[in-house]
């Protein structure tokens, strides 16, 4: 094994200790243990840590045999696993609904179990990743509005469908949904009354421009803020171009109910016509970005449309989405350089068409910041949230699982599709406190209860499993060791296995003569307990949950 003198890394320090095992597992510096690893590839792992729930021993095994460039095509080209057929309910819950009635008709507990067992098994992991980061940069939450399955399955289902499209036909689809519609107001948004002082509402106006698009600020495209003659930042818009684009997205309704009281979340909405006549939408002529002037006397869908056209074409969308996505699939703080080249992207797919997402989910993937066995920049990489750090414990080790998971995530703060405001569960630009300004946005579930609640998550899977609690939790979940008992009598070979496996080489030299000793310490009488000794204190330390 070769012993390489570089430091551990500034984001892999921030996770606090808490007992003297896991101060020497995550908290000191040293040389890396890095090794060769012929079995697990360390560019290969990091590719499926990136672009996967997670690896397994069959995913590398396959992604090393068809290499990087040809893995990504592979998953573009893999078919979708839809979102499950819900039956559609009354927007009220009946009174006879109660039981497993109202978990799987009135809460998130379907759609949490779907994601999950996707999540887990499902071939189509890259448009999976992908959706997920797309589900948090246009957030629709079951807290507010949107709080059966039956309504927020379409908008997820809808994500996952334009995750390999383009930026166009997701923004558009993303507007019409109902889920949206009703999230952020434009469902039934009305064009100004003076008579009843009814004015259009704002709400998905500015959070379109502020966080589905481009932002507070003037960027370039390397995404660095652009600064007038004075040395200030320039703002993209103002109250009046939100007022503006208010007025855009009036006279959109849901089609026609299923029946009494229930709702049409299905389908995307449409315009409000009484009598062949559009009745909400304000149709006079409107000013928007880069002083756009749009004629009077246009339809709702017509100016829809066009409005989506002009935020498409605003400079900002390459640097203001493509950072996002490099930093939900790669790195918090990718340099300017690579945020530069994944604008590019953006701006021309090579066939002069802007905004294509495989495009630029192949330029964040293969470019060099992504890319290699190894990387020894201070700031690289980012903390697992916690529904991927779940999942690619279980999927490490071959799990069985009902993909009663969910608990576990808002336990660790990230309830899934229940995200506390349109601002997802973190925002982009959440800064590291303690950390000279380093970005690290999924830090901001981060404290000292959710580590330990991760710590315990991994206990709980290592040492025992989840049992099965029905009818909640039908069958329960269960990791297979199983293939490590082999190594088990040699603690360095075992250690140097979860080294390869789990963290592509890039154990620090401390951690694993740490776990060695430990492992070292249960009698060789005992290998499973060895085995479930070595993963506890990889799998909960923060050189694994800090992804690099």
């Amino acid at each position: 094994m070769k012993h390489h003198d570089r430091r551990r890394k500034r984001l892999g320090q921030v996770i606090g200790c808490s007992t003297v095992i896991a101060l020497v597992l995550t908290c000191q510096s040293g040389p890396h243990a890095q090794q060769s690893n012929a079995t697990y590839p360390p560019d290969i792992v990091r590719l499926l840590d990136q672009a996967t729930f997670g690896p397994t021993v069959d995913s590398v095994q396959h992604a090393a045999d068809r290499g990087v460039e040809a893995w990504i095509s592979e998953q573009f080209n893999t078919p979708l696993t839809p979102y499950p057929s819900l039956p559609h309910m009354p927007s009220t819950r009946p009174t006879s609904c109660t039981g497993t009635c109202a978990r799987d008709n009135y809460s998130m507990y379907p759609l949490q179990v779907y994601f999950f067992n996707n999540a887990l098994t499902g071939a189509d992991q890259l448009r999976q990743r992908v959706a997920f980061a797309l589900s948090q940069i246009f957030v629709v939450s079951a807290l507010s509005n949107v709080t059966l399955p039956s309504w927020m399955g379409p908008y997820q289902q809808l994500l996952y469908q334009d995750a390999f499209t383009n930026y166009r036909q997701l923004l558009t689809d993303v507007t019409l949904s109902p889920a949206m519609g009703s999230f952020l107001n434009v469902l039934n948004n009305k064009k100004l009354n003076p008579t009843t002082g009814v004015k259009p509402n704002e709400n998905y106006a500015r959070e379109v421009l502020q966080l589905f698009s481009i932002g507070l600020v003037m960027l370039n495209p390397d995404g660095t803020p652009m600064l007038d003659e004075n040395g200030q930042q320039i703002p993209t818009y103002d109250q009046a171009t939100v007022e503006e684009f208010a007025r855009v997205f009036t006279g959109w309704t849901l089609r026609p109910a299923f029946g009494a009281g229930i709702p049409n979340y299905q389908d995307r909405m449409i315009q409000h016509v009484v009598n062949n006549v559009e009745v909400d939408h304000d149709n006079g002529s409107k000013t928007l970005l880069g002083g756009e002037v749009f004629p009077d006397g246009v339809s709702a869908a017509q100016d829809l449309y066009d409005a989506i056209d002009n935020i498409a074409e605003h400079p900002n969308v390459g640097p203001f989405i493509g950072k996002q996505l490099i930093q939900h699939l790669v790195t918090s703080n990718p340099s300017p350089a690579y945020v530069a080249r994944v604008s590019a992207a953006w701006a021309d797919n090579g066939y002069g068409t802007s905004g294509d997402i495989p495009t630029v989910v192949w330029a964040i993937l293969t470019d060099p910041e992504a890319r290699g066995d190894f990387h020894a920049e201070p700031n690289y990489g980012h903390l697992v949230e916690p529904a991927l750090f779940i999942t690619r414990v279980l999927r490490a080790f071959n799990a069985k699982s009902d993909g009663v998971l969910n608990p576990y995530s808002a336990n660790m703060e990230q309830d899934l599709f229940r995200a506390a405001s349109v601002f997802n569960f973190y925002p982009p630009g959440y800064r590291i406190v303690g950390g000279n300004g380093l970005l690290g946005p999924e830090f901001k579930l981060q404290d000292s209860q959710s580590a330990l609640t991760r710590i315990n998550f991994v206990n709980t899977v290592v040492f025992g499993g989840i049992p099965p609690a029905p009818p909640d939790r039908p069958t329960g979940t269960t990791l297979d060791l199983s293939r490590l008992n082999a190594l088990a009598s040699n603690s360095g070979a075992l250690v140097d296995e979860l080294n390869g496996f789990l963290m592509h080489g890039a154990m620090s030299q401390a951690m694993h003569d740490a776990i060695v000793g430990a492992v070292e310490a249960v009698p060789v009488s005992n290998l499973p307990m060895r085995v479930q000794t070595a993963v506890y204190l990889v799998a909960s330390s923060s050189q694994y949950q800090v992804e690099q």
